[in-house]
């Protein structure tokens, strides 16, 4: 099992998830060209995806996902919520499969698990993922806080993508309208980057390969007090467990990251 975030961030979000011979996307937020040749810097063509999972029904997650459904024939894995809600973007998809959140459901040989997260979307989710032999990466972005269910649902990961969306300062000092900055600190908006790193902390992720830092605002944070975060987090961690040593990396939102997970 391995993943790719094609692109992370506030103008667009899509994840490659490939298992075996499969390969399908969490998001189709960038335009469908941007996916196209993201995916061909992994040896992927659109017709070798299974699929979309869309995670809820914000643009920035679902821009291009109705075009490659229609022009490759692809099912949409969502809920009701995120399909009634996003159905501007999703009309005359060849295939939509019901998801509910909170039961798990199969897809491409893995095991897919979607837990609620707060976010100001109609049923947003995160996901776990599980393959056949016990390899586990977890995804939790947009959302505004760490609940106790993300705690628990994170926890026993090999790989996980966590939001560390913003500074607080720099978003409370910043050129944003003053509404702006309520929706992204409030508790249905989006992870900031000390909340992030305690949740890092506090999960129990004794066998944690890697982490990426995901879904990060351009205009609201850095490279250097991400990786402060995330550093403390794991540096407390290790002096728990001296076999610990946990890889980093920092979505783009211009770029694919490299794949990461089990071959």
């Amino acid at each position: 099992m391995q993943i790719s975030l094609l692109g992370s961030g506030s103008r667009g979000n899509s994840t490659l998830m490939k298992y075996n011979n499969s390969a399908f996307l969490i998001d189709a937020g960038l335009s469908g060209k941007q996916i196209t040749e993201r995916l061909s810097t992994h040896k992927i063509r659109p017709t070798d995806l299974s699929g979309i999972i869309l995670t809820h029904e914000h643009i920035d997650h679902i821009r291009s996902a109705g075009t490659l459904a229609r022009k490759w024939n692809l099912p949409i894995w969502t809920n009701r919520g995120t399909m009634d809600n996003g159905k501007k973007f999703l009309e005359r998809i060849p295939k939509y499969i019901e998801i509910q959140v909170g039961e798990p459901f199969p897809i491409c040989g893995l095991k897919a698990e979607p837990f609620t997260v707060p976010h100001d979307a109609a049923d947003p989710f995160g996901l776990i993922f599980t393959s056949e032999n016990g390899y586990r990466i977890g995804l939790a972005t947009d959302m505004g806080f760490a609940t106790r269910l993300a705690n628990k649902k994170l926890e026993g990961l090999q790989g996980i993508v966590l939001e560390f969306n913003h500074d607080s300062q720099m978003l409370l000092n910043g050129q944003y309208p003053w509404t702006v900055k309520q929706r992204i600190k409030g508790k249905l908006g989006h992870l900031n980057n000390y909340d992030a790193g305690i949740l890092l902390n506090k999960i129990d992720n004794q066998e944690l390969e890697w982490v990426v830092c995901a879904h990060i605002s351009k205009e609201n944070n850095s490279d250097s007090l991400i990786m402060t975060n995330v550093n403390e987090a794991l540096k407390q961690k290790s002096n728990q467990n001296t076999k610990l040593k946990t890889k980093i990396c920092i979505a783009s939102q211009e770029k694919p990251t490299e794949l990461l997970g089990f071959i």
